[in-house]
């Protein structure tokens, strides 16, 4: 039988499992009052550092992530905030997200922060009521992108949580639909690994050069990028060296040939396996870049328990670890433990994850918008 979901068929074509309102800021300088308005009226902001400065790709790079957010297939309906003298523009950021309803404002235009919070409410309001009727429609799973990603990693990530990951991945390729694997720090000590699955010498050539570029960017700067990865909590979760987590890491990908390298915000030409060179930065860089190419979920693995999730998309929280499951109930989304117990194969468990995911994008809450812990960042240009 066809799994199948209920979203949000986009103009574009795209399918969409949430129906979001995005408050966008332009430039830092306008963060403060999309915060607020967003606050007020209980939808999502995506602060970030960019948008005023920047010159040659660095400035091309947040203009793509900003354009991949505001026509992301998640998001319905749109609200640039803009300053007024920032590189990037609140009315042509607007006119990117396509035939969604959009509107902008600009702080200098509006008289201040103040009169440009009250604006934006009122024009968030008249978003709400255009996209209220929205009409959910079923698509099918082979429609979903889901990207992966780990943080506070221990050893159930590596031997359960990513391995599970990895099944519901070669599932879901199976029914057609698309995977990305990024974090390309934590790709490092895998990636003659990673070269040996792609589809062609050229694409596993690629994935060599990505990795061995981010090495060589910290021996430039007299450090190792093993000094800072595995994290202390990494090793107090069991993790002991950056090849080994990158082995572990690199489960959540499945096992099937990796198509071709993206770079951050690029879209999936083709259904399959593919690997994001993901801009350097912290972990929410890295879930901006695969999110804004239009993945709809994030599958997170988590040891200790992150609990970060991400304003463009539902963020699943995944863990072997039965302690961190009984702890911190309000970030844990799927529980992996079974496997470890022995009472459940990684393939069982993997295809209860993708009934997971699928539930998910039929509307089911996770966590982190239960609680709306929200982070969204946008890193340094991909090496």
């Amino acid at each position: 039988m066809r799994k199948t979901f209920k979203g949000y068929r986009r103009a574009d074509g795209r399918a969409g499992v949430r129906n979001y309102i995005a408050v966008v800021p332009t430039v830092l300088c306008s963060v403060s009052v999309a915060r607020s308005i967003a606050e007020a009226t209980k939808i999502n902001a995506f602060p970030h550092e960019g948008g005023c400065g920047q010159v040659g790709p660095e400035r091309e790079h947040t203009s793509r992530i900003l354009r991949g957010v505001v026509s992301h297939p998640n998001v319905g309906a749109v609200l640039t905030v803009g300053l007024s003298c920032e590189q990037v523009d609140a009315a042509k950021l607007a006119e990117a997200a396509g035939d969604k309803p959009t509107r902008h404002i600009r702080i200098h235009d509006a008289g201040g922060n103040t009169k440009a919070v009250k604006r934006g409410i009122e024009l968030v309001n008249e978003l709400k009521n255009e996209i209220k009727g929205a009409e959910h429609t079923r698509i099918g799973v082979e429609e979903l992108t889901i990207a992966t990603q780990c943080g506070s990693s221990d050893t159930g990530s590596g031997i359960a949580s990513n391995p599970a990951v990895g099944a519901m991945a070669d599932r879901l390729i199976e029914l057609g639909g698309a995977i990305i694997l990024g974090e390309t720090g934590g790709l490092y000590g895998a990636a003659g690994l990673m070269a040996r699955r792609a589809a062609t010498k050229q694409i596993g050539d690629e994935i060599i050069t990505m990795t061995d570029k981010l090495e060589v960017y910290y021996k430039r700067m007299g450090h190792s990028l093993r000094e800072g990865n595995p994290t202390p909590g990494n090793i107090a979760g069991g993790l002991t060296t950056l090849v080994e987590k990158s082995l572990g890491g690199v489960r959540k990908g499945g096992t099937n040939t990796i198509q071709g390298i993206l770079g951050p915000g690029e879209k999936t030409t083709s259904r399959g396996l593919w690997v994001m060179n993901t801009s350097h930065g912290i972990g929410s860089c890295a879930a901006a870049d695969m999110l804004a190419s239009g993945a709809q979920l994030l599958a997170y693995t988590t040891g200790g328990g992150n609990p970060i999730g991400n304003p463009l998309a539902p963020v699943v929280k995944i863990t072997a670890t039965r302690r961190t499951i009984e702890r911190l109930d309000d970030i844990i989304d799927f529980d992996a433990s079974p496997v470890l117990r022995g009472e459940e194969t990684v393939k069982e468990c993997g295809d209860r994850l993708l009934d997971e995911m699928i539930a998910v994008a039929n509307g089911k809450k996770v966590q982190a918008e239960k609680t709306r812990h929200t982070a969204f960042a946008i890193g340094d240009v991909a090496l």
